[in-house]
């Protein structure tokens, strides 16, 4: 299977349950949108991190790789205009060590990376 339609087939099978087949989350339901957004968590290494690190990737029981590749095609796919000028994709090595480093209190990081965010103009819904 190519690997950027494995990358999707995860998407669909792990993550689209709550983010929904086009990112949009259910912001009302705590689970944020990707659309036009899901980029700017780059812009912090703690919010890279975060990406690697939320529960329904964690339960999916990926390989490091299929990890790093589905987070990878969901910034390119969803990300629009809070895409960085240049994404660098997330590694197996990366996704290793992300994981591993896994904070207890996720939603607290959560917030933690919001008001960063929100410090330098940018609000997540």
């Amino acid at each position: 299977m190519k690997s950027e339609v494995r990358a999707r087939t995860d998407y669909l099978l792990h993550c689209s349950g709550c983010h929904g087949q086009d990112g949009t989350g259910k912001p009302t339901a705590g689970i944020p949108r990707f659309t036009d957004q899901v980029g700017y968590f780059l812009k912090l290494p703690e919010g890279r991190a975060f990406l690697m690190q939320v529960p329904g990737l964690l339960s999916a029981n990926m390989s490091d790789a299929r990890a790093a590749a589905v987070v990878t095609w969901m910034i390119k796919e969803f990300a629009g205009p809070s895409m960085p000028e240049k994404l660098e994709v997330y590694t197996a090595e990366e996704a290793k060590r992300y994981k591993a480093e896994r904070p207890a209190d996720i939603m607290g990081r959560r917030n933690e990376i919001y008001a960063k965010l929100l410090a330098q103009g940018i609000t997540i819904e």
